[in-house]
């Protein structure tokens, strides 16, 4: 029972626009340990494939290359790819085109205490 709970985890894991592709894949790795502890191996290229294709848009000229290097029966190294996919989410964010999960949690509490501050201040 665990092991099919396991499985439809990682099969409908898919990675959000806004997500640091290293959390993700770490997620998955430890669904992929799991899963192997329940008795069913999960080999790298299933993990890889799994990761091209639950990519959003925002990635989609690594999923070609990748896709391409699959296709050429070529192998594909999880860190390689990993790597990749830190670079583009990093220029994306550089560029605008996604917000920083990080920042977005650290400006949330610069206003809250400054609203906490502000709020002090004026019960004073």
């Amino acid at each position: 029972m665990e092991k099919m709970k396991l499985i439809k985890q990682l099969n409908e894991s898919r990675m959000g626009k806004k997500e640091e592709p290293d959390e993700w894949i770490t997620n998955l790795e430890r669904l992929k340990q799991r899963i192997a502890e329940c008795g069913k191996t999960i080999d790298d290229n299933e993990l890889v494939m799994h990761i091209l294709y639950h990519l959003p848009i925002e990635y989609d000229t690594i999923n070609n290359k990748y896709l391409k290097d699959l296709d050429d029966r070529k192998d594909v190294d999880l860190e390689g790819l990993t790597a990749d996919l830190r670079c583009k989410h990093d220029r994306l964010v550089d560029l605008g085109r996604i917000e920083k999960n990080n920042e977005d949690r650290n400006d949330k509490l610069v206003k809250e205490e400054r609203a906490l501050k502000t709020g002090f201040k004026n019960n004073l």
